[in-house]
């Protein structure tokens, strides 16, 4: 190799080297659910997921996100969607009645066909609040199973599909098993 062709490859190194610190030192809007994953038997009235927001590193405040709960309408039906902490809350899908098609794919699963959306917003940049460094909650949904025939395993994707300037996220999903009767 040429001394020319050494260092444009030690710049080049060091150009993707930066490009990754970058991304790792990159704000984020992190989403939480808890309980990662259900079982839960034929017939049961519904199962409970709560979603925690954090910013990381903790304790910044942005112009909000909005958030996007992407499901199997032929497996799940959103019973609830019950907003926790309301500063900021401009969209809620509350009822079943309220979900829209899930016409752009926003969470790359196609196996999703529903969306609920849940939005918060502050025009001056001071979301949420409250300067939180631990993770806040924002919201509770509950699914009952749309089929009471069906056993098997779903998915439901949690997205902020709408991002705060310089902030990016990484998409959140929970397993949903649903079993026979138990003997």
């Amino acid at each position: 190799m040429s001394q020319i062709d050494a260092k444009t490859g030690s710049r080049l190194f060091a150009f993707v080297i930066s490009l990754l610190a970058a991304t790792l030192d990159a704000n984020e809007q992190a989403l939480f659910i808890e309980p990662a994953s259900i079982a839960m038997d034929v017939g049961v009235v519904g199962t409970e997921l709560t979603v925690s927001y954090v910013t990381v590193p903790g304790g910044l405040q942005t112009t909000g996100a909005g958030i996007s709960v992407f499901f199997d309408s032929t497996k799940l039906r959103l019973e609830t969607l019950t907003e926790i902490y309301q500063e900021g809350l401009t969209q809620a899908t509350r009822t079943a009645d309220s979900v829209i098609v899930d016409t752009s794919d926003l969470d790359g699963d196609r196996s999703t066909d529903k969306r609920a959306i849940i939005a918060y917003t502050s025009f001056r940049g001071r979301w949420p609040d409250r300067d939180s460094l631990g993770p806040l909650q924002l919201f509770n949904v509950a699914f009952v199973a749309a089929n009471q025939n069906w056993t098997g395993e779903t998915q439901v994707n949690f997205v902020v599909t709408s991002l705060a300037a310089g902030f990016s996220s990484m998409s959140r999903s929970v397993t949903i098993r649903v079993q026979g009767d138990s003997p």
